[in-house]
C-alpha cells in the first residue's frame, strides 16, 4: 500500500523575519510572508512533492473550503476537508536566526473529528501531534484499531513542548503510545522521555542531524547537513516527509528494520536541509 494518509493542523501563516533586533514601542524592518502552514499539512504537501499519493484530513472554515481545496491541490494533495464554524487556524511566526516563536490560534482545527476517519487503503497514517489535544484515550485507542485492522503503522509527531505542558506531558505521553514512528525533537524528547518506548522513535536535532530508537534498544545516528539558513519553519516537518517517503519505498517498510530507517534518516535530513533554503513551510515549486 503505497499511499499515505495525513490527519491535522491546516493554519494560515504569517511569517515575520526582522532585519534587526526588535525595537520596543516603535518600528523595526522586516520581510513578512503570508503562507499555507500547519504542522500536517505541511506534511502532506511535502509528501506529494516526494511522489506520494496523498491524503489530507483536516478541519477549516466552512467559507475557505473551495479556497484551501484548491491551494493543497496545487501542491498534488487530495483532500477530505472537514468543516467548522470556527476560522481557520492561523498563527504568526517570528524568526529570530534558528529560533521561532509562535503565536497560534488553532481555531477550526479544535473540531476535527477522529472517529469519522477510515484509514483503510493507507500503508502509514501521520498524525498531527497538535490534533491529539483535547482528544481522550478512548479516541485514540479506536483511531489505533482501525489503523492496526486497516494493516498500517501509525506515526505521530508530538508537535509543540509548549502546548503538551499545557496539555500535561503524562497525559499527552499516553496519547502518543499508541504509535508504532514517533518524530519528537530535541526538545521534545528531553520533555517527554520517548526514545525507546515505541517500536520506533527518530529524534531529530536540526543542522546536528537525527537518531533512531528501537525499543529493543537499538539506535543509530546520522549527522546533519549544512545549508544556508534563510527559514526554519516547517523544516521539521519536511525532515517527517522524507522519512515516510523514503520508508514507504522498503519492501517489507513495516518491520522498521535498520537498513530501511538508515536509508529514510539519510533521505529525510536532505529533505530538512533542502526546506530551509527558503522562505514558507511548503516545498518551494519552482525549485
Amino acid at each position: 500500500m503505497s499511499r499515505i494518509l495525513v490527519i491535522g493542523d491546516v493554519i494560515e501563516d504569517l511569517i515575520v523575519i526582522p532585519e534587526s533586533a526588535i525595537r520596543k514601542n516603535t518600528d523595526t524592518k522586516a520581510k513578512i510572508e503570508k503562507t499555507l502552514g500547519g504542522q500536517a499539512a505541511n506534511v502532506a504537501s511535502w509528501l506529494s512533492y516526494l511522489g506520494i499519493d496523498i491524503t489530507f484530513i483536516g478541519c477549516v472554515a466552512i467559507s475557505d473550503r473551495l479556497r484551501l481545496e484548491a491551494e493543497l491541490s496545487q501542491h498534488g494533495v487530495k483532500t477530505q476537508l472537514q468543516l467548522s464554524t470556527k476560522p481557520t487556524g492561523s498563527l504568526v511566526v517570528l524568526v529570530e536566526g534558528e529560533s521561532r516563536s509562535m503565536l497560534t490560534d488553532r481555531g477550526a482545527n479544535l473540531d476535527l473529528d477522529l472517529e469519522s476517519i477510515d484509514p483503510s487503503g493507507y500503508g502509514i497514517v501521520y498524525l498531527s501531534g497538535y490534533s491529539l489535544l483535547g482528544k481522550t484515550r478512548t479516541q485514540l485507542a479506536a483511531l489505533s484499531s482501525k489503523i492496526k485492522a486497516a494493516g498500517a503503522l501509525l506515526a505521530i509527531d508530538p508537535g509543540s513542548h509548549g502546548f503538551i505542558k499545557d496539555h500535561g506531558v503524562d497525559q499527552f505521553r499516553e496519547l502518543i503510545s499508541f504509535a508504532d514512528i514517533v518524530f519528537p525533537n530535541q526538545q521534545e524528547q528531553d520533555l517527554l522521555g520517548l526514545a525507546g518506548n515505541a517500536p520506533l522513535t527518530v529524534v531529530t536535532r536540526g543542522k546536528q542531524g537525527a537518531s533512531a530508537h528501537w525499543s529493543t534498544g537499538e539506535q543509530l545516528e546520522v549527522s546533519g547537513k549544512e545549508t544556508g539558513l534563510l527559514d526554519p519553519t516547517g523544516a521539521g516537518d519536511a525532515f517527517c516527509a522524507g522519512f515516510l517517503a523514503r520508508l514507504l519505498a522498503e519492501p517489507n517498510y513495516a518491520a522498521l528494520g535498520q537498513e530501511a530507517v538508515l536509508k529514510a534518516l539519510e533521505w529525510a535530513v536532505e529533505i530538512g536541509a533542502k526546506a530551509v533554503s527558503f522562505i514558507g513551510a511548503r516545498p518551494n515549486l519552482g525549485l
